[in-house]
Order: C-alpha cells, then structure tokens, then sequence
C-alpha cells in the first residue's frame, strides 16, 4: 500500500532472503499503489519482470496473482486464503511485529520450516549492505520507455554536464515517519539550500540541480530560493493533499516516481532530505562515486553538517 521505495526495500530484503535459503522469490505487488483492475499486480509496470533477479528465481509476471502459494505459510495468519488474496486487509498491528521477525530471520541466516514465507512490510533493516543493495538494485531493470523518458531528459536538460540531484520528501499534507524534518517550512529548505551551496563547492559554482519533490509547495519554494533548479514537469495533488502514490492518481504517476528514481542515480552529488527516505536508496546506492561506496546503507543516510542532525545527507 506504500509508494515505490518501500516496495523496493521490502523486495530487496526478500530478495537476500531467497538468496539466502534457496528460495523462489515472487513479486506480487497487488492493490495500493499504482495498481489497476486491469493490471493487478504493479511490478511489471516499472520493471521487466525476467526470470532471475541477481542470480534468484524470480516471478514478477502478471501470474503471479493465480499463483497458489504452498502452505504452510509464514507468518501463520497468512493462511488465510482470503487475506492473501486480500493483503490489504491484514491488522496493521501486525505490521512491526512481522518486520522485525523478517529482519530476525535475515540477519541469522537460517530458514523456517514454512513451505511460503511472506514480507509485507518496510523492512528497512533487512538489507543493510551497500554491495548487496548494488547487487539486487543493479538486476532491476527499467521498462524501455521509462529508460528512454529518463535519457531524453538528461540530453534535452544536462547533456553530458554534471548535475546536482536532491530529493526532498514532505509528503504534501500526509503524515509520515519525518515529521521532525518539517517542523518549520522554512528552516527545511534553509537546510536544503545549505546543502545545495555545499555540493555546489565540491562540483561546481553553476552546476544546476535536479530537483525530485512530491509537494508543488517545495517545488516552487525551492526555485525561488536557489538558481539553476531543474524539475521535470509531472502531475502533482494540490497542496495539502497527499502523496503522489495515494488513491487512483497513482496510476499517472508511477512513470514519472521511476523515471526520477534512475535520473537521481545518475547525480554527480546527490542530496537526501529527509537522508532517511526510501525513495532516494535507488539513487544513493546507484550513483557513480569519487571515492569507494561505504559499507553499509546507514552511512548513506548521514547528516552532511554534524552540528545539525536534520541536516540532509549529501553524497558525493
């Protein structure tokens, strides 16, 4: 029922999961986001749902929503025949506890005796490597006409010249797990202004910047607050309004989260506030580096100004 990065992240924990016991991993990304009546399951949407995903067995195609899935199932209420075919109707109580089960179970290497086991949550501690992260994000591959969307931007945009990508997370009126982040309005951008000046220092006085938002209000903000922004035009919910992955409108949205998504990967110094958000790990694990990439994806996550802890990260 969440946007693309945590679809991604629950996919790459799954993911090192399969590869850890020798399971078939299965992409079923029905319901919520992105979705429709007439394309159920969304994975195919973005990405070529191919055979292996980074030396896994792997089933992403529209089948996978008639897959009968072999019982029994783990974690137990899973078999529940009406709540597997119905994921969205699961106790959102159950959430946390089954996250940090996953996460248990990644981090020890072994399998349980269930013939299915089943990841529905953000499991953002299940992957936690920055060369396994590289690994599985480095297998998806973008549909061909997300590929061409994105290059044609860069050439008609950048051309071959360096650029600055920030990704600034607000969530336009909805709440989210970076409420502090946003505290003051003004004292956000502040933040992401510093952060662009300071990238600039490091890459170059004029180099523009990509900027990827999902509230009009930051897009416009930050345009008057810094030269040289760049924003690929998309349809955004009126201010106050949501996210961009929420309710129908997600539909005229997911080419342009996952053309974004790779434009960011191709950022000479990218910039991530909140430094937390999922929607920017694609990017921040993709991207060419000066320096050899750190060992594990907290450090991806790390304030650029040690003196502020809200500050973004930036990653050069």
């Amino acid at each position: 029922m969440t946007g693309l990065g945590d679809r991604l992240i629950c996919l790459g924990a799954a993911w090192l999961f399969a590869r850890q016991t020798g399971r078939v991993l299965v992409a079923d990304w029905r319901y919520g986001a992105y979705a429709t009546d007439s394309e159920p399951s969304a994975f195919p949407r973005f990405f070529e749902a191919a055979p292996e995903l980074a030396g896994v067995r792997f089933v992403a195609d529209p089948s996978t929503t008639e897959l009968e899935l072999p019982r029994p199932r783990y974690p137990a209420m899973w078999n529940n025949d009406r709540l597997i075919t119905y994921p969205f109707l699961r106790p959102d109580h159950t959430i946390l506890a089954d996250r940090d089960a996953a996460v248990a179970m990644i981090r020890s290497g072994e399998d349980v005796a269930a013939r299915t086991v089943v990841f529905d949550a953000c499991i953002n501690d299940g992957l936690v490597s920055v060369a396994d992260s590289r690994r599985f994000l480095a297998a998806l591959r973008p549909l061909p006409q997300i590929e061409k969307a994105m290059k044609e931007f860069r050439r008609e945009r950048f051309g071959d010249d360096p650029m600055i990508g920030i990704h600034i997370r607000h969530g336009n009126g909805a709440l989210t797990g970076h409420a502090a982040y946003w505290d003051s309005f003004e004292a956000a951008l502040a933040r992401c202004e510093r952060a662009v000046h300071r990238a600039r220092e490091q890459i170059g006085a004029t180099v523009p910047v990509l900027l990827c938002t999902d509230s009009p209000d930051v897009e416009r903000a930050m345009c008057e607050r810094v030269a040289g922004i760049v924003a690929r035009p998309k349809a955004f919910l009126a201010p106050g309004e949501g996210e961009l992955h929420v309710g129908g409108h997600s539909i005229h949205t997911r080419d342009d989260a996952t053309v974004e998504m790779v434009l960011l990967a191709g950022s000479s110094a990218l910039i991530r506030y909140p430094p937390g958000s999922f929607f920017s790990f694609y990017s921040a694990v993709m991207m060419p580096r000066r320096t050899p990439p750190p060992e594990t994806v907290y450090q991806l996550q790390e304030p650029w100004d040690p003196s502020d802890p809200l500050a973004p990260a930036i990653l050069i």
